[in-house]
C-alpha cells in the first residue's frame, strides 16, 4: 500500500479542529471584505471623482488602491512577525500615535466638524486609526503583566487606564466622538479579557454614561443627529435625514439580487452623501442585494469565530488580550457602521473596516488583521500544522515528477 493510500483522508471536522484553521478563517474573511470593498468603492466613488477631476472617474479608486497596496504589505509583514516582536513594538506604536494626536490637536485639519487629520504634502492621514492598534497592543502588554492585580482603581489606572484616558481625551479634543467610542470598546474588551471584576465595569459604565450625555449636550451636531434618529418622521429628507433615508432606500431598492455592479442610483446627484465611506453598506445592498449584504455579514462572522479561537486557544495572555481588543475594534466598528446604515443608531461618521474608502482606516485595519494572523500562527500546534502541509509548489512538483515516471 502506498503512503498516499495509507494517509488518513482529511474531513471537514478534522480541518476545523486544526490549529491552522484560525489563520485561514482570518485570511478568507479579510479577503472577502477587501474584494467587496474595492468593487464597491470603485462604483460608489466614480461620481465624486468625475466632479473633482473633470473627467477622471477613477481618481478616488486609485487612491484606495494605493492604500490597499500599502496595507497588503503591512498585513503580510505583520503576519510573519513573531509575537515577541509585536510585544516590543506595542509601546512604540502607541507613543507614536499619541505624538501624532498632539500634532493634530495643535495644527490638524478640520473636516466635517472634526479635527482629526494631518496633511503632509499630498498625503492626508488620520492618526487616531494608528492609535486604535497601538492602544490594543499596549493594553495587551501591560494587562498581561498586571492582570492578577486588577483589584483597585489605582492598579486599574496605572499604567493602562492613564494611557487609555490620554488617547481617548486627545481624540475627543478633536470632536471625533465616533472614534472615541471605538477606543472605549477596545479598552473595555481588553480589561474584560484580562479578568477585571464586574463591579468596576458597572461603576465605570455609570460614569461613562454621564460623560456621554454631557458631550452630546455640548455638541449641536451630535444633538441634531440624535433628534433626527429619534424622530425620523419629523425631519427633512433633503437635509437632516438625507443620509439615513437614502441609505435605507438604497438597501430597499437592491432587493435580493441587487441592481448589478456599478448600477447604484443613490450614488448619483448627491442622493447618498459619503456613499463610498460611511454609507457603503447601503451601496453594497443596492448593487449586490441581500446576497451581498449577507456575504459581508458572513465574512465578519468568520472573523468573530477566528478571534474567539485566538482568545480561547492561546496560552499567552498578551495574545489573548491584544487579539480580543483588536477583534472588538474591527467587529465593534463594523456593527456600529451597519447599525447606522439600517437606522438602528444615529449617524456616527465611522467607516466600515476593510470595506469603506479611506486610506488611514484601510491600512490600519489591514495591519491589525496581520497582527491577528501572526497570533493565529502562534496558536499551540499551528507551527506543526503548517509544516505538515506541503506548499503548492512542492505538491505540483510531486505530481509532475510522478507523471514523468509513469
Amino acid at each position: 500500500m502506498t503512503a498516499t493510500a495509507a494517509a488518513k483522508p482529511r474531513t471537514m471536522a478534522s480541518a476545523w479542529k486544526s490549529p491552522a484553521a484560525t489563520y485561514y478563517l482570518l485570511a478568507a474573511s479579510a479577503g472577502i471584505l477587501l474584494i467587496v470593498g474595492l468593487a464597491s468603492v470603485l462604483s460608489s466613488s466614480s461620481i465624486e471623482s468625475l466632479k473633482a477631476t473633470d473627467g477622471n472617474p477613477y481618481k478616488l479608486f486609485f487612491i484606495q488602491l494605493a492604500a490597499f497596496t500599502v496595507g497588503l504589505i503591512a498585513l503580510v509583514i505583520g503576519s510573519r512577525l513573531p509575537v515577541i516582536a509585536w510585544k516590543r513594538l506595542a509601546p512604540w506604536v502607541l507613543y507614536s500615535s499619541i505624538g501624532l494626536l498632539l500634532v493634530v490637536a495643535a495644527a490638524g485639519m478640520t473636516l466635517n466638524g472634526n479635527r482629526n487629520w494631518i496633511k503632509v504634502g499630498l498625503v492626508t492621514f488620520q492618526p487616531s486609526e494608528v492609535a486604535k492598534l497601538g492602544l490594543a497592543l499596549y493594553l495587551g502588554v501591560v494587562l498581561a503583566r498586571f492582570r492578577k492585580h486588577l483589584t483597585t482603581w489605582k492598579q486599574i489606572f496605572v499604567p493602562g487606564g492613564i494611557m487609555s484616558a490620554i488617547v481617548i481625551g486627545l481624540v475627543l479634543y478633536g470632536h471625533d466622538m465616533g472614534t472615541a467610542i471605538v477606543l472605549v470598546v477596545i479598552v473595555v474588551a481588553a480589561y474584560w479579557i484580562a479578568g477585571l471584576p464586574l463591579r468596576f465595569f458597572v461603576m465605570a459604565g455609570i460614569v461613562g454614561l454621564i460623560g456621554v450625555l454631557a458631550l452630546v449636550a455640548q455638541g449641536e451636531t451630535r444633538t441634531a443627529r440624535i433628534e433626527t434618529w429619534l424622530n425620523p418622521a419629523n425631519c427633512d429628507i433633503q437635509d437632516a435625514c438625507m443620509q439615513s433615508t437614502h441609505a435605507l432606500w438604497a438597501l430597499a431598492s437592491g432587493g435580493v439580487w441587487g441592481l448589478g455592479p456599478g448600477m447604484s442610483r443613490e450614488k448619483w446627484g448627491g442622493g447618498l452623501p459619503v456613499a463610498d465611506s460611511d454609507m457603503i453598506f447601503g451601496i453594497i445592498g443596492e448593487e449586490f442585494g441581500l446576497i451581498g449584504t449577507l456575504l459581508v455579514l458572513f465574512a465578519f462572522g468568520m472573523m468573530i469565530v477566528a478571534v474567539n479561537r485566538i482568545v480561547h486557544r492561546s496560552r499567552d495572555p498578551f495574545v489573548q488580550i491584544a487579539g480580543g481588543a483588536i477583534g472588538a475594534w474591527i467587529i465593534g466598528q463594523a456593527c456600529i457602521n451597519i447599525a447606522v446604515v439600517v437606522g438602528l443608531l444615529p449617524v456616527t461618521g465611522l467607516p466600515l473596516p476593510l470595506v469603506s474608502s479611506g486610506g488611514s482606516s484601510l491600512i490600519a485595519s489591514m495591519t491589525a488583521i496581520g497582527v491577528l494572523m501572526a497570533f493565529a500562527r502562534a496558536e499551540p500546534g499551528a507551527a506543526e500544522a503548517f509544516a505538515a502541509r506541503p506548499s503548492v509548489v512542492r505538491r505540483s512538483l510531486t505530481v509532475l515528477s510522478g507523471g514523468r515516471r509513469g
